[in-house]
């Protein structure tokens, strides 16, 4: 099987797998490939990786993990790395990741256009990614998967992604259709999936089950094509899992305060990782 088959695998409660033929089939492939190129055009490009949805007071558990290892893997390939998150979700980072690679975004933003400045700073970013970050409706509102409006619990960084600096990539991986990233297939979601999508688009959209799969897949797709061992193991996947159960991050589906992402043990998750090692980039 290759990379998207695995990371799509049991998608049709969702209806990702539907969404497919509206991308290049090898989207995975195709991201890393664009996300490689960029070191060559610079010694050390700068990155952004963004994460946090809100459930319930916290953070779920699925776009932490993906990203935290994205941030991880784009740090091997040679990139500066910052993680841009909001005050709900930059605690789970806290002791993973230095607190000078961390920035939290208020939930309150009086000027969405100096956000990237206020950001970024100096270092202008060369690639954009998103793991399972809420994007504004067509009305403007943040909203989850049962409709309820979060935008009082959601930082507005998708700004970032509707004008991101020039000539950078920007790239989005969602599993729901309210994710930044969906406004690629804005149409598309709302004839084939009947749900009000994001209208926030992406150079390079992935789609999952699971975020957190959907992350491991690109992974899986710049370790093959870098040659740069980059994909995390099951005990890193597990220990990082745990300590943001502790901290408070919960399943996005059940609500609950658990070693579950959407829904799926634990299990799931270390079984989708561990194919992935052996899956074709080609």
């Amino acid at each position: 099987m290759n990379v998207e088959d695995i990371i799509l695998d049991g998608s049709a409660a969702r209806g990702m797998a539907r969404l497919r033929p509206f991308l290049n089939r090898r989207y995975c492939r195709d991201a890393a490939a664009a996300i490689l190129d960029i070191p060559k055009k610079t010694e050390r490009p700068a990155a952004i990786v963004t994460t946090g949805f809100y459930v319930r007071g916290f953070s779920e558990t699925d776009g932490p993990p993906g990203a935290y290892f994205l941030y991880r893997a784009l740090q091997r390939i040679g990139f500066a790395v910052k993680m841009i998150t909001d005050e709900i979700t930059s605690t789970l980072f806290s002791g993973v990741i230095p607190s000078v690679d961390v920035v939290s975004v208020p939930l309150a933003v009086s000027d969405e256009k100096a956000l990237s400045g206020q950001v970024c700073g100096s270092d202008v970013p060369s690639l954009l990614c998103s793991v399972e970050r809420c994007g504004r409706m067509r009305d403007g509102a943040y909203r989850d998967m049962r409709g309820n409006d979060i935008s009082a619990f959601t930082a507005p960084i998708d700004a970032l992604f509707l004008e991101p600096p020039d000539g950078s990539l920007t790239l989005g991986i969602g599993d729901g259709g309210n994710e930044i990233g969906m406004g690629t297939l804005w149409e598309v979601i709302g004839r084939e999936l009947a749900v009000e999508p994001c209208v926030v688009p992406v150079d390079y959209l992935i789609l999952a089950e699971v975020s957190n799969w959907g992350a491991y897949g690109l992974i899986r797709c710049l370790e093959a094509q870098s040659g740069i061992s980059c994909l995390p193991t099951a005990r890193e996947i597990t220990r990082f899992l745990e300590s943001i159960v502790k901290k408070g991050a919960r399943d996005g589906i059940t609500g609950r305060q658990e070693l579950s992402v959407d829904g799926h043990p634990i299990a799931k998750g270390l079984e989708v990782c561990h194919a992935l090692a052996s899956a074709s980039c080609d």
